[in-house]
């Protein structure tokens, strides 16, 4: 009878590492997800590396070197370091927000206008000066939103029509968008770190280690992915080398959630260690 009950707690403890685990897993994979990130990934992101080939960037080198109100030559390699700037890439990550909003609340309609680009124009007017040796003028940033405008065409880039352009369903990205999705799974880790102290109220120790073992492991194992995209990517398979220069500004985002995650499971074991060393 005893073996047994042993053999349940074991069965009933493994269980639980394996759930929070998964749980662990899923919410760092969404963390990463949030919109909010977006100005991380650009500035850790070799912009030029990945547009030097295109039309797109030939034609917005083209177009901001025909700007009537500055003599500057810009190149790529300026666009890149301007859109590293902190206050630009918060910018653009307020952008991509506004857009995981709309999503998020079903307006396929939604895209930026004349207007909304000449504000973040207007709120970028330090960085845009640098960029073009210039001082900004209103007649300036009103011609340069409406350049933007031509380049990128925002009245065409709806909510609803990058979507279709993708050529996916709407309900895979707004539930991985989603607030409610995350908030969620991190109940569920909250939850089962709490069944684990309850299954383990005759052993806190043990409680300890029995979370720390499989936060920490989950979260080392988005570390070595990420050395490896970003540090060994010659160790990837032809499309995974490629897609690597891709997500390498991603990667830096992971390796500062995992690094923290780590760290707590990391910190989980080491107290169970010192309460164990107590005890004896």
């Amino acid at each position: 009878m005893s073996t047994g009950k042993s053999f349940a707690r074991g069965l009933l403890s493994a269980v639980l590492c394996v759930m929070l685990f998964m749980f662990i897993s899923v919410f760092t994979a969404l963390l990463l997800l949030r919109a909010d990130n977006a100005a991380t990934i650009i500035r850790n992101t070799d912009i030029s590396e990945i547009i030097a080939d295109t039309e797109i960037a030939y034609y917005l080198v083209n177009q901001l070197n025909n700007l009537s109100f500055h003599e500057t030559d810009i190149d790529l390699q300026d666009i890149e370091s301007f859109l590293h700037n902190e206050a630009v890439s918060n910018e653009i990550g307020g952008v991509l927000s506004d857009y995981a909003r709309a999503l998020n609340n079903n307006d396929m309609g939604f895209h930026l206008t004349t207007g909304d680009i000449l504000v973040i124009v207007e709120n970028l007017e330090p960085e845009l000066s640098d960029l073009f040796d210039h001082h900004m003028t209103e007649e300036d940033n009103i011609l340069l939103a409406r350049t933007l405008d031509d380049i990128l065409d925002f009245e065409g880039l709806t909510v609803g029509g990058i979507i279709y352009d993708v050529g996916i369903d709407t309900t895979v990205p707004r539930l991985l968008l989603s607030p409610y999705l995350l908030w969620g799974t991190g109940i569920l880790v909250f939850i089962t770190l709490s069944f684990i102290v309850i299954h383990n109220l005759n052993s806190i120790p043990s409680a300890f280690m029995q979370s720390g073992i499989p936060i920490t492991i989950s979260d080392f194992l988005y570390l070595i992915t990420c050395v490896i995209f970003s540090d060994f990517p010659g160790l990837l398979s032809g499309r995974l080398h490629t897609l690597s220069r891709y997500v390498v500004g991603a990667m830096h985002l992971v390796i500062r959630y995992g690094i923290v995650i780590t760290a707590v499971g990391v910190t989980f074991i080491v107290i169970y260690l010192i309460m164990r060393n107590r005890q004896q």
